[in-house]
């Protein structure tokens, strides 16, 4: 009897061990597909994007889990019946055809954000943004025909369009002939090429305010450079407009920028054809270069640097009075023939000679750029009255100095802008005298109490042809040379640092 309860006893235990046991492996395989059936859901979701191949409604594999019917059986376990693995394999077969990549349920945005990564992606063709000038780069099939001043780019990647742009850096320039630049997707549409090259061009107009040494400069020249500089010759330009004289004044700069005969344009009855074409030149602002949006980063220096080298003048720096305390800096003196010219020369040069300057007086005759760059990079300070003159700072070796003189009245925002922010930035020490109202010859033509000196900006009003028609047209001064003297010294000053 006693032994007949032990093994009740003993056997009640089983049982309990028993039961206690299963419990355990039916919560384990419970929890277990609880996870399983989670991180399915959660590899389908993190990452959609990555579950296509490029243009296709193809999964990438490996990327997708889809688990067959019998996988998905094992994994639930062996409990279900034949009738209830049947329903299971249609049930889980309608969870397939749910997941499969090409009916997948993304977010309208998501959507369109797939479908823009399966597109080939290309930039806009003419940026028309600046206020000042209009740019268009095209690469692939380009097509230009003179003598209609058409270009025409064939791609299958840009809707047909049309634009009529300025090949010239003022936009708003009216004595400028348009250029059309238009998109196909039909190379029939398009004129077909006469001469084929391999190079990129650039197409682009002279006239505007060309034969201002100034505007040379910061119209043409520098945006030139910014735009031609990066393809180390290889680029050919196809010039509207076209002024020769203009091309031999600079020749220099021209071919160390092209090692291509030009094309002139309107002449022309070619269908030039490209890899790359340009219409317009890169442009900043007036005289000046942003590195951060500049082909290979160039900067002014590189801009001046690049002068020097065109014109073979080697002296990159200015004299430095720390360790040639015994030299004279040489100050060129800018004279001006027109008008805002200096009415008192002998006056300013003694005052500077005796200061310890060697004063240098010259102006470029018309077209002699050659033999003048050289005398201004020979020089340590150049000072004159605002003007296209000072524009010769670009030829001035690093660390020199520029003096500018504004002529009256509150002319000051336009003469930095002119001449401050690029000589600055070209590595130049830079001082700014702003004359008095004593200093100007407008006194002989106003009364000391008219507007043109109590309210100037009464004149500015105006409009720029009327401000001027006074103070650039009608102003000389009469420096002087006892409240001027400390600019000197203080140029003095830049060159002993």
């Amino acid at each position: 009897m006693g032994y007949e309860k032990a093994i009740v006893r003993s056997m009640s235990r089983i049982e309990a061990r028993k039961l206690g046991l299963a419990l355990l492996v039916g919560c384990c395989i419970v929890i277990l597909t609880y996870f399983i059936s989670m991180s399915e859901t959660a590899g389908v979701d993190e990452q959609p994007s990555l579950t296509y191949k490029v243009g296709t409604n193809e999964a990438v594999e490996g990327k997708i889990g889809v688990p067959n019917s019998d996988s998905v059986t094992k994994e639930r376990g062996n409990k279900a019946a034949a009738h209830q693995h049947a329903n299971n394999a249609e049930d889980k077969e309608e969870e397939v055809e749910s997941k499969k990549p090409a009916e997948k349920s993304l977010p309208p945005k998501k959507q369109d954000e797939v479908i823009q990564m399966m597109k080939p992606q290309s930039a806009p063709v003419c940026d028309l943004s600046n206020f000042r000038t209009e740019f268009c780069e095209m690469k692939g099939d380009v097509r230009v025909h003179g003598k209609s001043s058409s270009v025409v780019f064939v791609s299958p990647h840009h809707q047909n369009n049309e634009w009529k742009i300025v090949p010239y850096v003022r936009k708003h320039m009216g004595n400028i002939e348009k250029v059309t630049v238009r998109t196909t997707t039909s190379p029939e549409s398009a004129p077909r090429c006469t001469v084929n090259q391999t190079v990129p061009a650039i197409v682009f107009a002279l006239g505007g305010f060309t034969g201002n040494y100034y505007h040379d400069f910061t119209d043409v020249l520098l945006p030139l450079f910014l735009t031609a500089r990066q393809f180390d010759g290889e680029v050919q330009f196809l010039i509207t407009n076209i002024q020769v004289w203009w091309l031999h004044k600079y020749q220099p700069i021209i071919k160390r920028l092209t090692r291509y005969e030009f094309v002139d344009l309107d002449r022309s009855n070619e269908v030039y054809c490209h890899p790359h074409v340009m219409v317009d030149l890169r442009f900043h602002s007036d005289l000046t270069i942003d590195p951060s949006r500049a082909p290979n980063g160039y900067s002014m220096l590189d801009f001046t640097r690049f002068l020097r080298s065109a014109y073979s003048i080697e002296r990159d720096h200015a004299v430095d009075l720390r360790e040639h305390p015994e030299r004279k800096p040489r100050l060129l003196l800018v004279e001006r023939n027109g008008t805002r010219r200096f009415t008192n020369v002998p006056e300013i040069i003694r005052m500077a000679e005796g200061l310890n300057f060697e004063v240098v007086r010259a102006d470029a005759s018309f077209g002699d750029v050659d033999g003048f760059v050289s005398v201004v990079n020979s020089c340590d300070v150049i000072m004159g009255v605002h003007g296209a003159g000072l524009t010769n700072f670009v030829f001035l070796p690093m660390n020199a100095v520029l003096i500018q003189i504004v002529p009256c009245c509150e002319l000051e925002g336009m003469a930095t802008h002119t001449f401050g922010v690029p000589s600055t930035q070209a590595r130049l020490h830079y001082l700014e005298y702003n004359i008095g109202v004593d200093e100007s010859t407008l006194l002989e033509l106003y009364p000391r109490h008219d507007p043109v000196f109590t309210d100037p900006q009464s004149i500015h009003r105006q409009g720029w042809f009327k401000m001027g028609k006074i103070y650039l047209k009608k102003q000389n001064v009469k420096l002087d040379v006892n409240r001027f003297r400390p600019y000197l010294q203080k140029a003095m000053d830049f060159l002993r640092q």
